[in-house]
Formats: structure tokens, C-alpha cells, sequence
């Protein structure tokens, strides 16, 4: 469903903002079409190709981690974090003109004072904070006693039957 909406979206900007159209939502941001064909912040510009291919490594790193998570919370971040991930690499497969894996990312939030981006890039942060936070709190609640940090639910109240010395 991500994937869906993130394509949905960038359709609906190149339709919309490709004869140069900005539309102005806040003094600081705006929707304005942009092609990235590198990294985060239009870093390594041109090398849409290499980033395609360490995206693909991601992408399967991230699947072998869906097969291999514990929890419901940590499966949804995980799949949050890969639907954005192929929603960018859509770009790159779908929109090459120049060889495999050399389209450009389509972005069109622009925040003026920071970067454009768009959903796809949204979800990739966002998934990656609430993993980071899921599996922060599976480790804390764990306990001290619990060598592998696994539990059924990452967001369960920590015990109460410790015993006071």
C-alpha cells in the first residue's frame, strides 16, 4: 500500500508541477518538482546507478529482517521502512532512460529552508525512527536477567514482581 501511494503521489506531482508550477502551502513549504538521480540532499549526483544497487542490498537486507523479526511492531516498522525503500527504487527501474537503474527519484515536497523529498523518503525516516524506538524498548523491558533481549511485545509494562533487596 505504501508503494502504491508514494507512486500515486509522484504521478499526481509530475501531472501537476511539470510546466514549472510551484504550489505554495507555507511560508516554507511548498510543492516543487524535482529529479534526483543521487543520493539524500541531491548528494552524489549521477550515480543513480551505484544507488540503485546498494538500495537492492538494502532492500534485501531488510526482507532477510522481516523473516527473522520477533514482533508485530518490529515487522511493521521493518515493512514501512522496505515499502519506502522500493517506492524509491521504482524511480530508478521505471523512469531509466540511460541503462537499468539509472532513472531519477521523483521528489516534490519541499521544505525551502531544508531539502525536497517525498513519501517514499517519509516513510524510510519515519520506519526507521519507530524501529529504532521498538527495539530500544524490547531491549530495556528484556530486563537484566534476559541474555537474548527478546520478548513477545516490545511495548509490554516491565514487571513488577522484582524483588526489593
Amino acid at each position: 500500500m505504501a508503494i502504491l501511494i508514494d507512486q500515486v503521489t509522484k504521478w499526481w506531482a509530475q501531472e501537476t508541477l511539470s510546466n514549472g508550477k510551484v504550489i505554495a502551502l507555507l511560508p516554507t513549504l511548498e510543492f516543487d518538482l524535482v529529479y534526483n538521480s543521487g543520493f539524500s540532499f541531491s548528494t552524489g549526483f549521477g550515480h543513480g546507478q551505484w544507488v540503485a544497487l546498494l538500495v537492492i542490498l538494502v532492500c534485501a537486507l531488510l526482507i532477510w529482517q522481516l523473516h527473522k523479526a520477533t514482533t508485530m511492531a518490529s515487522t511493521v516498522t521493518i515493512a514501512i521502512v522496505l515499502g519506502g525503500a522500493i517506492g524509491n527504487l521504482a524511480d530508478r527501474v521505471f523512469r531509466a532512460d540511460d541503462g537499468p537503474l539509472s532513472g531519477e527519484v521523483i521528489d516534490f515536497i519541499d521544505v525551502t529552508w531544508y531539502a525536497v523529498f517525498n513519501l517514499a523518503d517519509i516513510l524510510v525516516v519515519c520506519g526507521c525512527i519507530a524501529y529504532a524506538v521498538v527495539e530500544t524498548l524490547r531491549i530495556r523491558q528484556a530486563g537484566p536477567d534476559d541474555n537474548t533481549g527478546l520478548s513477545d511485545d516490545p511495548l509490554r509494562a516491565p514487571s513488577s514482581d522484582v524483588e526489593a533487596s
